[in-house]
């Protein structure tokens, strides 16, 4: 299946670069492009503009979460080489750089408008079922993300959709073509195998020392040894030194007027509302929108001489977001709701209900239940959002000052642990000595931040400490010991090197046997006569199909074998297959044809899958066309 699935996720990758709203680039990266074909942050250049790096980065750490998540224990080393993650997500960025350069060539363009009602949908910006401009800008921010660049992200992957549209328009399928896709994932095979092994441990004797030494001097760099170092490091967390924080009236008051556009605030209503819809199904629009109006008009009288309006809502409103809740909308401001309901909304004072509004949705009567004008937040009331701001500045400043302090005094100490004793005298950092680690011991708090980890990588012993700043405090590194990568002296792999040498001999050896095996067998022999008269085992996998991706008993990823899904009864397989050092020898015993009366239950998910498998292959196709009309350079050393 492996090629097949590369083939899905190659597609899979263009669908995702082509997508109208693609949660992978809007919160793992977004941001302005430079300039550069080697810059280290420039991973490559469409017609010289800039993919920076980041993108890449972010974008290939989730697709590879994705798999591990998908194949779990499966998922292993020779997996990720061959689906080659790295250039997949390279591809992504790439194809999104040319579809967005096309269809502005193409004169297409993307509306404000259009932008702002893609956000509104996004489910991560909303608040009780409604889009929620609070939560859009608290959601950005955590995410370190500008709405500006948010924005701009969203208009590119709108204008993707629309080509992604216009090239794919005329393309279908037909009911024989997902007939036959059933028929071929569900046809059933057992296969009879043998298995041929190399075993490298019985040969390590006969492997010379001239022969290991000449192996590590060949292949130094797969013994190399890491560089490793012990760091001291303290912590000092900015919310402890807020505490510590103080400021004067004047720099509160200096602070209100050099922001005081923070603490501007929106006119909001609260209000609830109902709604009656015209029916949508009726033969007669304009007789179901009169019907709709004259069921409103009556519950708006009934409303007028005093009737409960949450009572009403509940028992009439056809709003399922708020009937239950007696029509309440809570809270908006404007530019949430849509433009008549807001004109009708807040020009109604607290306790006023609304005529009849027409929108798109139906009919509705609104009642104000309070409202807020806009305008800004006393000196008073803002007062202790500004101090938690000055707190949260000082703080920075106070733990810088702090770390240094300590730096002076840890300069002195000769080891270790009158480092951690020079920081006992204040108990607001938290002093630590990592031990030897390297750059991949994740077991190591130091390592698991890449801000961290490099400043301690980048250090020397004897070196004043860095201080590296961090989303929620400060820390101090200083260097204790470092010990470079290096390879090691023979006699420290000498056994090492002897085993790998005598693996990789047996296993070339059992490769060499398990093709002769073939060989014979289909020239005629009885793989069964050869395999008891080499003291080999004849196994059976048990039926399975191709869609299970894995055979069974052996762990072989199938799905892009389709030769072995097309042998005939009785025929082998003709060439040996390797798969963690065995070698097999594969038979076709029986065949299981899929079952025609569950094909008609499946069609539709059927129809649904194939038809988006070509619609991989024609944008797969045009990609390619628009890539051969386009300066493309890729940033090798980074990847």
């Amino acid at each position: 299946m492996l090629e097949s699935f590369r083939k899905r996720r190659n597609s899979a990758v263009i669908v995702l670069a082509f997508a109208a709203i693609i949660i992978v680039f809007i919160f793992w990266g977004v941001g302005p492009s430079g300039n550069g074909d080697n810059d280290a942050n420039v991973v490559a250049t469409v017609d010289g503009q800039a993919i920076p790096y980041k993108e890449y980065a972010n974008l290939y750490k989730k697709e590879l979460e994705y798999y591990k998540e998908t194949f779990k224990e499966q998922f292993n080393d020779e997996m990720a080489r061959k689906l080659d993650l790295k250039r997949k997500a390279v591809d992504i960025l790439i194809n999104r750089a040319l579809a967005i350069k096309e269809a502005e060539e193409q004169g297409m363009k993307v509306t404000p408008e259009e932008v702002q009602a893609a956000i509104k949908v996004i489910p991560v910006f909303g608040k009780d079922g409604a889009f929620d401009k609070e939560m859009y800008f608290k959601v950005l921010s955590s995410n370190r993300i500008k709405p500006a660049e948010f924005e701009k992200s969203v208009e590119a992957d709108l204008m993707t959709a629309k080509i992604r549209e216009k090239v794919l328009k005329d393309v279908a399928v037909t009911d024989q073509e997902v007939k036959d896709r059933y028929f071929k994932e569900n046809r059933k095979i057992d296969l009879s195998f043998v298995v041929v092994d190399g075993d490298g441990s019985k040969n390590v004797a006969a492997v010379s020392d001239d022969e290991a030494k000449e192996y590590l001097k060949k292949n130094a760099s797969d013994f190399m040894v890491p560089a490793r170092v012990n760091a001291f490091y303290a912590y000092a967390g900015y919310e402890e030194m807020a505490a510590r924080a103080k400021f004067t009236e004047e720099e509160i008051k200096a602070y209100y007027e050099a922001n005081k556009n923070r603490f501007e605030t929106q006119a909001a209503v609260k209000a609830r509302h109902i709604l009656v819809r015209p029916d949508p199904n009726a033969v007669d629009a304009e007789k179901a929108k009169a019907e709709a109006r004259e069921k409103i008009t009556g519950i708006l009288a009934k409303v007028t001489k005093g009737g409960k309006f949450a009572d009403l809502a509940k028992a009439f409103s056809q709003d399922p977001g708020s009937a239950r809740q007696g029509g309440d909308l809570g809270w908006f401001q404007k530019g949430v709701m849509i433009k008549a309901f807001e004109e009708a909304a807040f020009p109604l004072n607290k306790g006023e209900v609304s005529g009849v509004v027409e929108t798109e949705f139906g009919f509705h009567i609104i009642k104000v239940e309070d409202k807020k004008e806009g305008g800004y937040l006393a000196l008073k009331d803002a007062e202790p959002s500004i101090k938690q701001a000055l707190a949260g500045d000082k703080a920075k400043a106070l733990a810088r000052e702090a770390l240094m302090t300590l730096d002076a005094k840890v300069a002195v100490a000769k080891t270790a642990e009158e480092m951690k004793k020079a920081a006992s005298g204040d108990k607001a950092l938290r002093p630590s000595v990592t031990g030897l680690f390297s750059e991949d011991d994740m077991g190591v708090a130091l390592a698991r931040n890449e801000q961290l980890r490099v400043a301690a990588f980048s250090m020397q012993p004897g070196q004043a400490g860095r201080v590296v700043e961090t989303e929620d405090g400060a820390y101090l590194v200083r260097l204790v010991e470092r010990k470079d990568a290096h390879v090691p002296e023979f006699a420290e792999v000498a056994s090492d090197v002897k085993a790998i040498i005598a693996d990789e001999k047996a296993a070339k050896e059992a490769e060499v046997r398990a093709k002769a095996l073939l060989e014979r067998a289909k020239k005629g022999e009885d793989l069964a006569v050869i395999a008891r008269a080499e003291k080999l085992k004849m196994e059976q996998s048990g039926f399975f199909a191709r869609t299970e991706g894995f055979m069974p008993r052996t762990g072989i990823f199938v799905g892009d074998r389709e030769a072995m899904f097309n042998l005939s009864a009785g025929a082998y397989l003709p060439e040996v297959v390797t798969h963690n050092g065995r070698h097999y020898i594969f038979r076709l015993s029986g065949v299981k044809e899929a079952d025609e009366a569950a094909f008609e239950p499946r069609r539709e998910e059927l129809k649904a899958r194939v038809l988006a498998e070509k619609h991989d292959q024609v944008l797969g196709e045009w990609l390619k066309g628009l890539r051969g009309k386009t300066k493309i350079t890729i940033n090798e050393a980074v990847l």
